[in-house]
């Protein structure tokens, strides 16, 4: 629903506007959001060509570009190559047709119209790539119709398929079909695949689909396609990243942690590159919790509760909401509990100021658990018993549905356990035992469950004296995480030692040798140089600047009264920012002489006006597009080592002041 209203406001997006507003993109709503700056040539992501109509020879190279990034799902990068064909050759349809691909939400229907409006000037083969496009994303006639998505999706795979008849060698209309078909036909999307690699056998597609395609179910079948995908591009994390989830759901964890551990670095190189934030890089989030969770497989929990401390003290932003299931804050919470139960740090877990719980469902949720557990494990059953309440207190909390019943369940049966009603516990335990399974089988790795409860069935029947039924039940936890190190340890207590067995040789998970990939965690990079004039036509540069905060603010000029509104705000806020050392610099084109003239008005009096004649500085910190050759919005935040923590650009000045706040607030030593 949210996406058909969002639609609707962009459709005549691309349509020139009767004003344009100050630093909003002149081609329309839909270019306002995402890369605003010039692509760079790439290099270790392999080669996906996708010949296009074309009259500038450039446009084909960027084109290529965009169309290999998006093979491995790299679209925020493959939209910046797509804009930059479109400036070079602004009438060509196909240029649209990868920004629909690249945008990936509610933008892509306007691009994909405009595409459409200009299939006539393209090849038949290209007009068929066009239409089946137009058939999958919800345009107007589509709406009208009623078409949901599956209906949409069988009828852009029809065309698909008539491209793949018409034109017998276009090895991109196969791929797509493949990719529109995993979930449906893992073995008919096998066969297409194999039928590209007689061609192209180092495509990057063709492997990472391949991947995806056999994730969770005859998972050997990618085996080869692991090796060869992370070699065809190395410098793409994702890349690197999804053999970890095959070499983990097959038990070779030393290989999966070489994987996860080289994309997590590769990204945060990446991400300093660009100057972006975990929070504008989706898959870092989930890359690093993943190698928390394989960690723990190694028997490295403080290197996963390193990677966990890490996702919390993240950035966050108000459009990526830290308190969202897949953020890198809430991966973090989950991940820290995880390893914790694991290995069994009970007082860890009690101690007050450990883990920095927020007030919201999931963490309250997980909090109560982990206490309960913490207190019955010590012996502490009157305190286990009143973290029980707590947790039933989201009994109808939709946010944690699927958690809630299994915890609860589980809690009974440690509280009967410790009571001393060993069957009665034994048999709560074993219903949660297997509802756990089941939901495991149903995640997305890394599990959301702290612990797999047939290990600790397993060892409930073991204290028991039961051993048989322990072996049992350590064998199933096995079969659902192939060479867990608990079930086998588990295993060997109970007197059946079992050999780890490994599908393929692997390697020793050694930090050191992967330096190369990048830096071994996330950190705020260095600001770029500021080289401005004050009001006073004086030289200032950030050095002036050390010891404190320092919110950067690209405004667009006296001129913009959007801008002057979030100065106003700002100098609102005068008292909060003394009381966190920080200092607002507004920096524009506006000469000296102007600046002086604002900066006396009483509604400006504590922040510092600086001069960016010719941009230079809006240009080194992202404030500029190089699309259309303007400054563009940005906001910026600057810590008193001179490192950048967060910022945000756009066509729109950033407004949310107490989020701002809170981010500064969190930059200070804590107690």
């Amino acid at each position: 629903m949210i996406r058909t209203i969002a639609s609707l406001l962009l459709l005549s997006s691309l349509a020139p506007a009767a004003e344009i507003r100050a630093g909003h993109s002149h081609k329309g709503e839909a270019f306002d959001t995402g890369p605003r700056t010039r692509p760079q040539l790439m290099t270790g992501i392999g080669k996906a060509h996708f010949p296009i109509t074309h009259k500038n020879p450039e446009v084909q190279q960027w084109f290529d570009q965009g169309n290999t990034l998006l093979h491995s799902f790299s679209d925020f990068e493959a939209e910046r190559a797509f804009r930059w064909c479109l400036k070079l050759e602004p009438e060509n349809a196909m240029c649209y047709w990868g920004l629909a691909r690249a945008a990936g939400d509610e933008r892509s229907v306007p691009f994909i119209q405009e595409a459409a409006k200009r299939k006539a000037s393209v090849s038949e083969r290209e007009r068929l790539y066009i239409e089946a496009l137009e058939a999958r994303e919800r345009t107007d006639r589509l709406r009208d119709r009623g078409d949901d998505d599956r209906e949409r999706n069988v009828r852009y795979k029809k065309i698909l398929e008539t491209l793949c008849l018409k034109y017998p060698a276009d090895d991109e209309a196969r791929l797509l079909l493949a990719l529109a078909n995993m979930g449906d036909s893992r073995y008919g999307t096998e066969l297409i695949l194999r039928e590209v690699e007689q061609r192209q056998p180092n495509h990057p597609g063709l492997h990472h689909y391949r991947i995806h395609n056999w994730n969770y179910h005859e998972p050997e079948a990618a085996l080869a396609s692991c090796k060869r995908y992370g070699a065809i591009a190395p410098n793409l994390g994702h890349a690197l990243h999804m053999p970890g989830h095959i070499y983990a759901q097959v038990g070779m964890w030393q290989e999966a942690a070489i994987a996860m551990d080289a994309a997590t670095r590769t990204e945060v190189k990446t991400m300093h590159a660009q100057q972006v934030f975990p929070f504008n890089y989706w898959n870092w989030g989930h890359n690093r919790h993943y190698l928390s969770y394989i960690q723990e497989q190694l028997g490295l929990p403080e290197l996963a509760l390193a990677g966990a401390r890490e996702l919390v003290a993240a950035p966050q932003d108000p459009k990526s909401n830290g308190d969202a299931p897949f953020s890198p804050h809430s991966q973090g919470i989950r991940s820290w509990v995880r390893t914790l139960v694991k290995y069994e740090r009970w007082n860890d877990l009690l101690a007050p100021n450990t883990i920095p719980w927020r007030k919201i469902p999931a963490d309250q949720l997980l909090k109560a658990y982990a206490e309960a557990r913490a207190h019955f494990a010590l012996q502490q059953r009157e305190q286990g018993e009143k973290a029980m309440e707590a947790l039933d207190a989201f009994a109808k909390e939709k946010a944690v549905e699927r958690l809630y019943p299994i915890m609860a369940l589980d809690l009974k049966a440690r509280l009967a356990l410790a009571k001393g009603e060993t069957l009665l516990g034994l048999n709560l335990l074993s219903q949660a035992a297997e509802k756990q399974h089941a939901m495991q089988l149903a995640d997305n790795d890394p599990p959301s469950y702290p612990e797999v409860l047939f290990n600790a069935l397993g060892h409930a029947y073991l204290a028991a004296g039961a051993k048989d039924l322990a072996i049992r039940a350590f064998e199933k936890a096995l079969a659902l995480t192939r060479n867990d190190r608990f079930a086998l340890d588990g295993l060997a207590r109970a007197g059946k030692p079992t050999p780890v067995r490994l599908p393929a040789p692997q390697r020793d998970y050694q930090t050191d040798t992967l330096r190369s990939f990048g830096p071994d965690h996330w950190s705020p990079f260095a600001a770029p140089s500021l080289n401005a004039l004050d009001a006073a036509g004086q030289p200032f540069t950030l050095a002036a600047q050390k010891g404190r905060n320092t919110i950067l603010v690209f405004y667009l000029g006296r001129e913009c009264p959007h801008c002057l509104q979030q100065l106003r705000a700002l100098q609102a806020k005068a008292a909060e920012w003394k009381r966190l050392d920080t200092d607002v610099l507004a920096i524009s084109p506006n000469a000296p002489a102007v600046n002086q003239t604002l900066g006396a008005e009483a509604a400006y009096q504590s922040i510092r006006f600086l001069s960016d004649q010719g941009s230079a500085n809006a240009r080194r910190f992202l404030a500029y597009d190089d699309f259309e050759q303007m400054e563009i919005h940005a906001t910026i935040l600057i810590d008193k080592e001179g490192k950048v923590r967060w910022s945000r650009l756009g066509g729109a000045p950033f407004e949310d002041l107490p989020f701002l706040i809170k981010e500064i607030e969190r930059l200070r030593p804590q107690p």
